[in-house]
C-alpha cells in the first residue's frame, strides 16, 4: 500500500468519526437542530458542539493534517516533475543533484557535540555518529524545504484549502506586545512552572526579531493543577501587569520557575521597583483570579489541556515545538492575505526539540 493511499484511508476513516460525532449547528436565525428528546428535555446540536468542541476540533485538525500532507506532495511532484522535464533528464536525477547535502563541517560536529554531549552515547564514536546523522537528517529536511518553498514562489502556486480555526478573545487583562492590527496574532497559553514552557521562550523571542510589526503575541494563562505554585504564579504576574511591571516579571517567572512563592515573588516586585503594599492587595483580593479562570476554560474549549499551547491567527499549535514549525505557519497566514514573507536567515545550532518536548505538558 503507497504511502497516499495509507494518508487518503487515515482521511476518510476521520470524516466518518467526524460525520458521526459532529451535527449541523444552527445559523444565528434558525432554531438550533434537535438531535435526541428525553422526555421534555431536548438535546441540539449546538448542544453537542459545546460539549464535544475539544474533541471536534482534534478531528478536523487531523483532517486537515492529513490533506495538507496529500497536497503537498501532490505539489512537490508535479514541480519536480516539470523541473526535470525542462532540464531534460530523469526527475530522480534531478532530484539527486537539487537536493545534495554537503557534509556537516568538523566545526559545527564538534559544537553539537560539546553542546550535547550529556545526552548522547558514552562513547565518542557512537557520539560522533548520533550527530552526524542529526545534521545530515536536518540538512536534508531543511533543503526538501526549501527547494519546495523555491519552485512554488517560482511557479506562483496557490493554495486555497482553509485550515480549522478557533477565535481566542483578547481582554484588556492579556498581556501582548506588538501592533494591535498586525497580521498575524500569536496567542500563548502557558504554565510558569513547566519547563518547556520556559524553553520556548527562546523561539518566541526570534520570532518577534523575524517578524517584527507584523506578528502580536498574546499571553494568556494555563496552570496545571500538577504545579503547585502555578495559579499564584498567573495571578500574582497579572497583578504586577496592573502596575507595567509584566514581562520584566513573566522573565524572572521562567527563568526561577522552582523558586516561585509569594516571598520569592514579592522580592522580584522590589527589584522592579513596584508597589508592594498594591500588589498584596491585589493577590489578596483575588483581583485576576476570574481573568485566569477564563483563560483556562477558553484553553480546554479549544481541546488544549497541555502546555504550552498556541494559536496562530486562530490555528492551534501544541507543544514546544521547534522554531520551522510556527515559522510555517506564519508564513503560510502571510501568503494568504496577500504580504510579504521575510527571507529566512541562516540556520543556527538550535536545541534539538525531543518527542516529550514537543507534546504538552499534561495533555492525555
Amino acid at each position: 500500500m503507497s504511502r497516499i493511499t495509507s494518508i487518503l484511508i487515515a482521511m476518510v476513516l476521520v470524516a466518518f468519526a467526524m460525520t458521526a460525532c459532529a451535527a449541523p449547528t444552527a445559523s444565528e436565525n434558525e432554531e438550533p437542530a434537535v438531535v435526541a428528546r428525553v422526555g421534555d428535555v431536548e438535546i441540539t446540536a449546538d448542544d453537542l458542539e459545546a460539549e464535544a468542541g475539544p474533541a471536534l476540533m482534534q478531528l478536523r485538525q487531523q483532517m486537515y493534517d492529513a490533506k495538507v500532507q496529500v497536497l503537498e506532495a501532490k505539489i512537490f511532484d508535479l514541480l519536480t516533475e516539470k523541473a526535470a522535464q525542462d532540464a531534460g533528464v530523469p526527475r530522480e536525477q534531478w532530484l539527486a543533484e537539487n537536493l545534495a547535502v554537503p557534509e556537516p563541517d568538523e566545526a559545527e560536529i564538534a559544537k553539537v557535540m560539546a553542546q550535547y554531549r550529556s545526552r548522547l552515547a558514552k562513547e565518542d564514536d557512537q557520539a560522533r555518529k548520533q550527530v552526524v546523522d542529526y545534521l545530515k537528517q536536518q540538512g536534508a529536511q531543511g533543503a526538501a524545504a526549501d527547494l519546495q518553498r523555491r519552485l512554488a514562489e517560482a511557479a506562483g502556486v496557490e493554495v486555497f484549502l482553509d485550515p480549522p480555526r478557533v477565535e481566542p478573545i483578547i481582554g484588556d487583562y492579556s498581556p501582548s506586545r506588538g501592533p494591535a492590527d498586525a497580521p498575524i496574532v500569536l496567542v500563548e497559553y502557558t504554565d510558569f512552572q513547566c519547563p518547556f514552557c520556559g524553553r520556548v521562550q527562546p523561539t518566541l523571542e526570534t520570532l518577534r526579531e523575524r517578524y517584527g510589526d507584523s506578528i502580536r503575541m498574546v499571553f494568556k494563562h494555563l496552570p496545571l493543577a500538577m504545579h503547585q505554585q502555578a495559579r499564584f504564579a498567573a495571578e500574582a504576574s497579572l497583578c504586577v501587569g496592573d502596575q507595567d511591571g509584566f514581562w520584566p516579571m513573566h522573565h524572572w517567572l521562567f527563568t526561577n520557575h522552582k523558586a516561585i512563592s509569594r516571598e520569592t515573588v514579592l522580592a522580584q516586585a522590589v527589584e522592579q521597583g513596584l508597589d508592594v503594599d498594591a500588589l498584596n492587595a491585589c493577590l489578596d483580593e483575588g483581583t485576576h483570579a476570574a481573568d485566569v479562570e477564563a483563560d483556562l476554560k477558553e484553553a480546554g474549549s479549544f481541546g488544549i489541556t497541555g502546555t504550552p499551547g498556541f494559536v496562530v491567527n486562530g490555528r492551534i499549535l501544541t507543544g514546544a515545538q521547534p522554531l520551522e514549525n510556527f515559522v510555517k505557519i506564519i508564513d503560510d497566514e502571510l501568503r494568504r492575505a496577500g504580504l510579504p514573507v521575510p527571507e529566512p536567515k541562516a540556520p543556527e545550532a538550535a536545541e534539538e526539540t525531543t518527542e516529550a518536548e514537543a507534546k504538552p505538558v499534561g495533555a492525555s
